[in-house]
């Protein structure tokens, strides 16, 4: 029906109804009418004319009154359009900018709430040393992954230049705060792995402690120094801290939405929210421990994001989800 497929729409519905009225009054009129066919005849062609003037005039009248909304839907529909395909261009640049080249005992998955979002991760191998990190920006949307971009080019530049983790921290925390005019914050979690002696110095500026699970052992979260997340003081010092790793120790780091992810309980009483928590998530590792070291990380990854899924239950997810798993 073209652009004016809601005004035809209308107008046949208003026809199609004075019709119905018409048609049935006829029938009315005919079986208690005593006129003869002649007259008969004269209503119905007096009708059908009046139905035919009737729906021309009901059609201008739509046509004319609609024509503001019927361009204001066009043009919203055209703005929609537009902002979609440049949300779409916006996640596959931010996908672009995760190193996805991942060896063998390394995997790790990014996704979005929305179509783009502010968890991030990034991962280099150099001379014999293993760089990591996972991140998460507060808020979703563009706004998030305008920062995430930022935070992860800054991240991957002062991490080439070999510092100690804690200083590395702090140069990122003094790089973001100068770009940061909206009071947004970056929690985020780095290590540096010595791959021949398996010493691992790490720090955590306010994000979620990673699943460690050493072979033969319970898996456990790691306890980490309280430190600031990055991007709310200038200046802040970072303390860093180091863990020798057992041959094929798991390394498990993720965001919020994993262990925040929700899902709706229903009682006999009322309905409430649950969340995944950091209790379901050991309890996921302690049954992926069970099935011993020889596991893809990639499959780990699937795992973890699985076992979400089917937690949430169909609940939507509310806040975007980055899993990164690793073997030393």
């Amino acid at each position: 029906m073209g652009k004016n497929s809601f005004a035809n729409r209308l107008s046949w519905s208003i026809i199609g109804s004075v019709s119905v009225i018409y048609l049935t009054a006829l029938v009315i009129i005919a079986v208690i009418s005593d006129q003869d066919a002649l007259m008969y005849l004269n209503l119905v062609i007096v009708g059908i004319v009046g139905l035919v003037a009737n729906f021309f005039l009901c059609r201008y009248l739509i046509l004319k009154n609609t024509r503001p909304v019927t361009e204001e839907l066009q043009s919203t529909t055209k703005a929609n359009e537009q902002m979609e395909s440049e949300l779409n261009v916006a996640r596959k640049i931010q996908m672009g900018i995760l190193n996805t080249q991942f060896p063998e005992w390394l995997h790790a998955m990014l996704c979005p709430a929305k179509e783009v979002g502010g968890d991030f991760y990034d991962f280099s191998l150099k001379d014999g040393q293993l760089y990591f990190a996972i991140g998460d920006v507060s808020g979703k949307g563009v706004p998030a992954s305008l920062m995430m971009a930022l935070t992860s080019v800054i991240m991957r530049f002062v991490a080439g230049l070999g510092l100690p983790i804690n200083t590395m921290l702090e140069r990122i925390n003094n790089s973001v705060c100068k770009a940061n005019s909206n009071g947004m914050f970056v929690t985020l979690f780095v290590a540096r792995v010595n791959l021949e002696t398996r010493q691992m110095e790490y720090c955590n500026a306010g994000h979620n402690p990673i699943v460690v699970i050493p072979p033969g052992e319970p898996p456990r979260l790691l306890k980490a120094k309280p430190n600031l997340a990055i991007g709310l003081l200038g200046d802040f010092h970072y303390e860093g801290e180091s863990l020798a790793l057992k041959p094929g120790t798991r390394l498990i780091a993720y965001t919020d939405g994993v262990t925040e992810a929700e899902t709706v309980v229903n009682d006999d009483q009322a309905t409430s929210i649950e969340m995944y928590g950091n209790d379901r998530l050991l309890a996921w590792a302690e049954n992926l421990a069970h099935q011993g070291t020889s596991l893809q990380e990639k499959t780990v990854v699937e795992s973890l994001y699985q076992s979400v899924k089917d937690f949430a239950n169909g609940n939507p997810q509310n806040d975007d989800i980055a899993i990164m798993s690793l073997s030393v």
